[in-house]
């Protein structure tokens, strides 16, 4: 382990409080700027640095970030993606021996169908509500229409 554990400690809890265990591995691969995305791998710089921004996220949780992202809203946000994996908008990686969200494909219909037509983090917490309404609609007509096995 490259920090203490203390840090590491603190890290994972603040993953338990931000709700962002699912997502760790991408933070950190984030935070190492693609080094690796094991949180034992982390430099005591790149633990400082995520510890920082995910207390921002704990005080933050009613409002915008610097980054502009509406923490408040996280919820409503992981409801769309676990809509992808549902209607099936997921890629393997081989690297990590799972699926993973199409991201390339909820940006495109964000883009292009989303009702404000800007990316799912510009979205305030407001306008998340009638996003994720359109998006659950799109998923129920996606999943309700019959597929026709290809040859």
């Amino acid at each position: 382990m490259k920090h203490t554990i203390g840090r590491h400690r603190r890290l994972y809890g603040l993953f338990h409080e931000t709700g962002t265990e699912k997502f760790r591995q991408d933070l950190v691969f984030s935070f190492s700027h693609g080094r690796t995305d094991s949180s034992s791998e982390l430099s005591d710089l790149e633990c400082d640095e995520l510890i920082h921004h995910l207390e921002k996220m704990t005080r933050k949780e009613h409002g915008p970030t610097l980054s502009g992202v509406d923490y408040k809203g996280q919820q409503q946000r992981r409801r769309i993606l676990s809509l992808c994996y549902n209607i099936g908008w997921v890629k393997w990686n081989q690297g990590k021996g799972k699926h993973e969200i199409d991201w390339e494909r909820l940006k495109g219909w964000m883009q292009k169908y989303g009702y404000l037509h800007k990316p799912m983090n510009d979205y305030t917490y407001t306008e998340l509500q009638r996003l994720v309404k359109q998006f659950e609609n799109m998923a129920t007509a996606v999943l309700s229409t019959p597929q026709t096995p290809t040859k």
